[in-house]
């Protein structure tokens, strides 16, 4: 049983997970020209900006600004534009391109006749992780044709989100009838289908259940053009620490309650099931 709840952790992380580095898009919510024409704007401060004389909108930090404020309105067409998201293409043996890899937001950015029935899904989803994002840009250091950018990421604590979405799978589990697989099986469903109830809890999120991590990212000049590397500490921060498997300890205890209760249920389920499997016998 303790196996069956771990696994069902699991699952429930590499499908919220595997929807965003999966995701799919390819219906951009601004323009490139959007996206630059935003950059630097609103309450994000930078500390550390362009020395005077150099161009503003060809720096580590603008670029920076800019990245985050496609995240931030999911504009995905700028934020390839200023990283190394794009990996490669695949071409069939007479050179169509078959498929893109992309480190994130893969099927978000597949062509339009290619996009799944999940799209809807995966786009909400994206979309909710990534709206109440802010920023600020605690410095910048340039090496040529390398620099660091040290930013402090606020976003809502999806590790929060996880964690309430395991307690409500496990709650269902344990007032399910049996050891609470069928249970598990329809959860599982949602996640597959429209993911409303994890959607749900990120909506009932108060706007003060943050987390803010802390990252140093790099940027390379390609083709005299400052673009941002696409790291997984990156991710994970502007996902909210979604990538965590640590939660409050009001969650955990929760947790451990609940497995706990599904695994007596199971043991009780197990002894009735034995008594009438003997009376069948006698």
């Amino acid at each position: 049983m303790t196996i069956i709840m771990a696994k069902e952790k699991q699952l429930l992380l590499l499908f919220i997970i595997g929807s965003i580095f999966l995701c799919a898009c390819a219906g951009k919510v601004s323009s490139k020209a959007d996206g630059a024409n935003s950059a630097g704007t609103g309450a994000n401060r930078i500390k550390s900006g362009a020395k005077d004389g150099d161009d503003k909108t060809n720096s580590p930090e603008y670029t920076a600004e800019c990245v985050m404020n496609s995240l931030k309105t999911l504009d995905l067409d700028t934020f390839n534009t200023y990283t190394d998201n794009y990996v490669s293409t695949t071409r069939n043996w007479i050179g169509v391109p078959t498929a893109r890899e992309y480190r994130v937001f893969q099927e978000l950015l597949r062509p339009s006749f290619l996009k799944g029935k999940h799209y809807n899904r995966n786009y909400q989803l994206s979309q909710k992780i990534t709206q109440n994002l802010s920023w600020e840009i605690t410095g910048v250091r340039e090496f040529g044709q390398n620099a660091e950018i040290d930013m402090n990421i606020t976003n809502l604590d999806m590790s929060l989100a996880t964690g309430n979405y395991i307690v409500f799978l496990l709650e269902n589990m344990s007032q399910s009838n049996g050891v609470g697989l069928g249970s598990l099986i329809k959860d599982m469903s949602d996640l597959r289908g429209n993911m409303e109830g994890f959607l749900s809890i990120i909506d009932s999120m108060d706007s003060d259940e943050t987390c803010t991590i802390s990252v140093t990212l790099t940027a390379f000049k390609e083709n005299g053009k400052w673009k941002l590397h696409i790291s997984d500490e990156f991710i994970n921060a502007f996902m909210g620490n979604i990538d965590s498997e640590e939660y409050p300890e009001e969650i955990t205890l929760k947790i451990e309650e609940l497995e706990k209760e599904i695994e007596n249920n199971a043991a009780k389920w197990a002894e009735d099931f034995e008594r009438k499997v003997n009376t069948w016998v006698d």
